[in-house]
């Protein structure tokens, strides 16, 4: 397997869209900074030119970021099935699942590694631009991040499970976008009628995430569930269902004619 995700690393590191989406992500969270420094430059009672506010920024997009997976997934699957290198991937004797878990694991590498220099790059140029506000702010941005880090992974194995079973990128990405997005929508609306709907909803990745708000003060994650829940159960329940797209992908793609 080693060899296999080496030489998966080789193709990506030679594919430009992979360092222009890390640049395209830094560039607009850079120019956000830049604004805000401008119109306090501009106006000195401006009170939004600060690194929390800056920082609020990030933590209030993690939805943006939960379905950038999306993008990232597909971006490192490739065009395996319409260029039919799959195909002469297996007929080399390369199992399918050292391919499987190979591409995963590049993805999460790389999705880890992009994620890293995106928000170490905010930070850096928040506070090279604006006023540290000294209220705890990027410890709230570090544990927000922390928590929806296996939500994201849950976005990347799904991604992965339809690249995977379905001959089309878009119809992958659009199965993706409805199994992350859709289903949520719609349990969330019979919940309000039907309370096994409610629950349903309540661990769907996409509530969660747009539910977290940390507290400073305890090592804890207030979310829709009403009651303080620990980093554990974020983890437990990310890992968990992203693990159920894993091995669905895994038992599909064995199965699946190679073309």
């Amino acid at each position: 397997m080693s060899r296999y995700i080496k030489s998966e690393f080789y193709r990506l590191l030679h594919y430009k869209w992979s360092y222009l989406f890390v640049v395209i992500c830094s560039v607009l969270l850079l120019s956000s900074n830049i604004v805000l420094a401008a119109v306090k430059h501009s106006d000195s009672k401006f009170p939004y030119a600060n690194t929390a506010f800056a920082f609020g920024n990030f933590y209030s997009n993690y939805l943006m970021v939960f379905f950038l997976c999306i993008l990232v997934a597909n971006m490192v699957f490739g065009n395996e099935h319409s260029n039919h290198t799959m195909k002469n991937t297996v007929s080399y004797g390369i199992s399918r699942v050292t391919i499987y878990f190979g591409k995963l694991l590049v993805q999460v590498t790389f999705a880890v590694i992009a994620f890293s220099l995106i928000m170490g790059s905010h930070i850096l140029s928040s506070y090279l631009l604006l006023e540290h506000s000294a209220v705890g702010e990027l410890e709230l941005l570090l544990r927000s991040s922390l928590a929806c880090i296996p939500l994201f992974l849950f976005a990347l194995a799904v991604t992965n499970c339809f690249a995977f079973t379905m001959e089309s990128s878009s119809s992958a990405i659009s199965t993706a976008c409805c199994i992350m997005l859709v289903i949520p929508i719609v349990t969330n609306l019979l919940g309000m009628r039907f309370e096994l709907f409610n629950k349903i909803t309540q661990v769907m990745p996409l509530i969660m995430i747009k539910n977290v708000n940390i507290s400073l003060d305890q090592d804890t994650i207030n979310v829709i569930w009403g009651n303080n829940v620990s980093y554990s159960a974020y983890w437990f329940i990310g890992i968990l269902e992203m693990l159920i797209f894993v091995v669905l992908g895994l038992v599909l793609f064995n199965k699946k004619e190679i073309k």
